[in-house]
C-alpha cells in the first residue's frame, strides 16, 4: 500500500510500541467516545509479529463470532448477491472488539505509531484521525515518531470476497488513509494485498493497488518482498469532501476496484498469485515519502477519515 512501484516495501514491516503502547478498552455494548487511553506510556508487544491488538480483551454485547448473514447491505440487499454472501455490515453504531482490532505497530517509513487514541466511534461513524504524538513517542529502534495514527484491522479474512465502504478520506499533506485487504503474518512468507489509497496531498486521486509475491516458495528469507502493481487515478471529486461508496471486489480471475457501483480499475496480471486468506484494514497514517505523499506541514496533524459503515462479503468460487 505504499506509492510507486519503484518504492520500498519496508513501510509494512511491523514495529511494536516500545515508549507508546496505546491502551483501554471499550465494550462494544456503549458507545466509544474518545477511546482515551491513561498516561500513554504502557509498554505493548506484538502477539503476531505484526502489532497486537490494542483493545484488549474483547468485551463485546453481541453474540456469536461476528458474523451476520442476514444483515442487509446498503442496497437492501438479502445477505446474498450470486456467489457472494453478506459476512457482516458494521454501521459503526459502537466500536465491535468481536469484529475489529486497534493494532499497535508501525514501520520505517511511517511517522505514526498506530494504537487506538487515533480511533473513535462518532454520531455512528468511525473515525480515524492523524494525532501529533507525545514528546518522546519512540518506536522499539529508538525512531521518534511525531503522529499516532490507526489501523483497524478485520479479525476475519477473506479468501475471495468484497469489501464496501461508505467513506470520506482523510486531506492532509503526507497523509495517506485507506480501504485494504492485506495477508497479515509476519515475518511475511508470502504476498497479497489489495489497495484503495487516498493521498491526501491531492484528494481528487486515488491510487488502486495490486500486491504479490512472485519469488519461489517456500521463501527462503523472510520477510518477502512483493511486486506492486500500482495505479493512479483523477476521480472527479474531493474525496474528503463528501462520504462515497468504495468497492473492492476479488474473485479467482480479477480484482476489481469500484466508486458509487462503477469499476474504476481492473487487475488480472498475475490473480493467480492473489489466493491467500486476507484481512480488512482501515487506515491513517503519515509517510515519510514527500514525492510521494507529500511534505509534512500544518496541514497533517489533525487530518481525518470517516467510515460511516463497512461490509464484508465471502465468494464462492464453486
Amino acid at each position: 500500500m505504499h506509492g510507486t512501484a519503484a518504492m520500498s516495501i519496508m513501510h509494512r514491516r511491523p514495529i511494536v510500541l516500545a515508549a507508546l503502547a496505546i491502551v483501554g478498552c471499550a465494550s462494544s455494548g456503549s458507545p466509544m467516545g474518545n477511546l482515551e487511553t491513561g498516561d500513554g506510556h504502557a509498554s505493548g508487544s506484538a502477539s503476531s509479529g505484526q502489532g497486537e491488538d490494542a483493545s484488549g480483551a474483547a468485551e463485546s454485547s453481541a453474540t456469536g463470532d461476528g458474523a451476520d448473514t442476514t444483515t442487509e447491505g446498503s442496497d437492501g440487499e438479502s445477505g446474498v448477491d450470486g456467489a457472494f454472501t453478506l459476512l457482516f455490515r458494521d454501521d459503526f453504531d459502537t466500536f465491535d472488539t468481536t469484529r475489529w482490532q486497534a493494532m499497535t505497530h508501525s514501520w520505517d517509513t511511517n511517522l505514526a505509531l498506530f494504537g487506538r487514541d487515533a480511533v473513535e466511534v462518532v454520531d455512528g461513524e468511525l473515525v480515524l484521525t492523524l494525532l501529533p504524538a507525545p514528546e518522546g513517542t519512540v518506536d522499539d529502534t529508538g525512531a521518534e515518531k511525531p503522529f499516532l495514527g490507526a489501523e483497524v484491522r478485520s479479525r476475519d479474512t477473506l479468501t475471495y470476497g468484497r469489501v464496501r465502504a461508505r467513506a470520506k478520506f482523510a486531506r492532509g499533506s503526507a497523509v495517506v488513509s485507506s480501504l485494504v485487504t492485506i495477508y497479515t503474518p509476519w515475518p511475511a512468507d508470502n504476498w497479497n494485498e489489495l489497495d484503495i489509497e487516498s493521498l491526501g496531498r491531492n484528494t481528487e486521486e486515488l491510487q488502486f493497488n495490486a500486491m504479490v509475491y512472485t519469488g519461489d516458495l517456500p521463501a527462503t528469507t523472510k520477510p518477502v518482498s512483493p511486486t506492486q502493481h500500482p495505479e493512479l487515478q483523477e476521480v472527479g471529486f474531493d474525496v474528503s469532501e463528501a462520504f462515497h461508496e468504495y468497492t473492492i471486489e476479488w474473485t479467482p480471475t480479477a480484482a476489481e476496484f469500484s466508486i458509487d457501483g462503477t469499476v474504476v480499475h481492473r487487475w488480472e496480471e498475475r490473480i493467480e498469485l492473489m489466493n491467500l486468506p486476507q484481512n480488512v484494514l482501515l487506515t491513517i497514517w503519515a509517510s515519510s515519502s514527500a514525492s510521494w505523499a507529500g511534505s509534512v506541514d500544518d496541514t497533517t496533524p489533525g487530518a481525518r477519515a470517516v467510515y460511516d459503515w463497512v461490509e464484508l462479503w465471502t465468494y464462492d468460487p464453486s
